[in-house]
């Protein structure tokens, strides 16, 4: 007789009386009004499951029984068992070992649960193309008492060895939660001497539901959920600032994007930013106005990023200099937000001081025309409308990208001479509140040389440049289409190009030389 191991579950009753409208059939007969909870070990659940993987060739031939769940990922599966093992950010960063950054090692919790669903002996599943059932033998049973419920299994199941014979049909089918089961087969012997044979895991389970019903489960979990935003993910960092991992350095992309939405907080609130108001925290889309995940973006890929074999010119703020040998800048985070509001308040000056350039007059003039409340929503501080209207590529994520790679790159290129490194304050804080920026602000003012050229890029790239979008009223056919080409994926770079090759152009010999340098970088 084959001993067992009995699991107590709690019942779940589910069911609302709206429910008892539908019509049920035979594929989505009336499941039950209830479902349990257990918390299961890993490895044993693990050895007693299997899935209801997706049949292309079943699909095409119109067959029942051709799964629904997606093709299992290894790749996803090991980093979920990396996650396991140490946490993150250590799963994201699978270069770093553990060993030389105990700092980052945390727990490596899995508090959702894993819906799975009950296999009785006489059930018939398809796998690789033929019908299997459950062998009694390995049967999983539920018994739902009237005060107590539990699951029993074999007791076998909980040795190192137990193995289901290669013809049964595994007893319990993984309805949604298969990466983060089959991480297990990843760790191997390793997983078991690390204390995974008692790693729990909380699981939900279904007692004979339809494979029908399974795929309508993994459907409202997986698919009809929208993404989440990326600029509601990026939203949440602040909220993470007390982890110590968030500030262990550039290698780490956690802390790329840390110190960028950091960065991108001051430039929407500080009342000196020309972006006050002007970056959509939560992804609403306004004309004139940038998201906060691309604004982030653009920063990552500018001024927060390292120098490397790919990124061959690094950011300003990535502290690395080209040889990998020596911090290029220790400025604070307050510098590194008031250096930012800086430069877009040179291009903005720019502006205002040059209204008769043809584009620029052009924006302020179909702006003017339109009513008083759209002026206020899109252009809520009054900046000038060739700055922040909506006729401006300047206030697109092409646009703002493209000004910050450039400004990053040519400071770069011309930091000694804007003696940039010079700039070293014992007064400002770290942490990057507005009084703190706006001391560093103060500060900057007085740098001349810093100043200059930062005054020289403005002025070049507003006044050589038609940064019109292409939707803009007063273009003519002919501009609508060459200004269209700067839209989508491919304007990033086109625009960027078009930027450093003005400046490599220009009248001015010092600006002209350093975009030369820079140019190199790109090409």
């Amino acid at each position: 007789m084959t001993t067992s191991t009995k699991v107590p579950l709690l019942k779940v009753n589910q069911w609302l009386h709206s429910w008892d409208q539908a019509e049920w059939s035979e594929e989505l007969p009336e499941p039950a009004h209830h479902f349990f909870i257990a918390s299961m070990k890993i490895s044993t659940l693990r050895k007693l499951s299997g899935v209801s993987r997706r049949q292309v060739s079943q699909r095409k031939n119109g067959s029942k029984g051709a799964g629904y769940q997606r093709a299992h990922q290894e790749v996803r599966s090991k980093s979920i068992a990396q996650y396991l093992r140490y946490g993150y950010p250590l799963s994201s960063q699978l270069g770093l070992k553990a060993e030389e950054h105990r700092a980052l090692i945390h727990p490596g919790w899995l508090p959702t649960a894993i819906l799975v669903n009950i296999i009785s002996p006489g059930e018939k599943r398809r796998r690789h193309g033929r019908e299997v059932t459950v062998d009694p033998t390995y049967a999983v049973s539920i018994n739902a008492g009237e005060s107590v419920s539990f699951l029993s299994y074999p007791a076998s199941a909980e040795n190192n060895d137990f193995a289901l014979p290669a013809a049964t049909l595994e007893p319990i089918e993984i309805i949604d939660g298969q990466h983060r089961l089959f991480a297990l087969d990843e760790m191997g012997d390793d997983g078991l001497l690390d204390g995974f044979k008692d790693y729990e895991v909380p699981v939900i389970l279904f007692d004979g539901l339809s494979e029908a019903w399974q795929a309508y489960l993994f459907w409202v979990i997986n698919v009809e959920p929208k993404k989440i935003n990326p600029s509601l993910a990026f939203d949440l960092y602040p909220e993470l600032r007390s982890q110590s991992w968030l500030e262990s350095g550039e290698g780490i992309k956690v802390y790329q994007e840390h110190r960028a939405q950091e960065l991108t907080e001051v430039l929407w609130r500080h009342d000196e930013s020309p972006w006050r108001d002007r970056i959509e925290l939560h992804g609403n889309r306004v004309e004139g106005h940038v998201s906060n995940a691309a604004f982030i973006r653009s920063l990552t890929v500018s001024f927060v990023r390292r120098w490397g074999a790919e990124n061959r010119i690094g950011g300003l703020f990535g502290s690395i200099d080209r040889d990998g040998k020596e911090r290029v800048l220790r400025w604070k985070r307050s510098q590194q937000a008031a250096f930012l509001i800086v430069c877009w308040k040179h291009v903005h000056l720019a502006i205002k001081t040059h209204p008769k350039v043809q584009w620029i007059s052009d924006c302020a003039s179909e702006f003017s025309r339109r009513s008083p409340e759209y002026r206020r929503a899109v252009n809520p501080h009054d900046l000038h409308a060739a700055f922040a209207g909506p006729d401006s590529l300047l206030g697109t994520d092409q646009g703002a990208r493209a000004i910050m790679v450039v400004f990053n790159a040519i400071c770069q290129v011309a930091y000694s001479e804007m003696q940039l490194e010079l700039w070293e304050s014992e007064r400002i804080s770290d942490v990057p509140e507005d009084n703190e920026v706006s001391d560093a602000l103060e500060e900057f003012n007085l740098l001349g040389p810093a100043n200059s050229i930062l005054k020289k890029i403005a002025t070049e790239l507003v006044t050589q440049f038609d940064w019109r979008a292409s939707s803009a009223p007063s273009l003519s056919p002919a501009q609508k289409q060459m200004q269209a080409a700067y839209r989508g994926s491919s304007g990033y770079a086109l625009l960027q190009r078009q930027c450093m090759g003005i400046l490599a152009q220009s009248e001015q010999k010092d600006l002209a030389g350093f975009a030369r340098v820079a140019n190199a970088f790109f090409n």
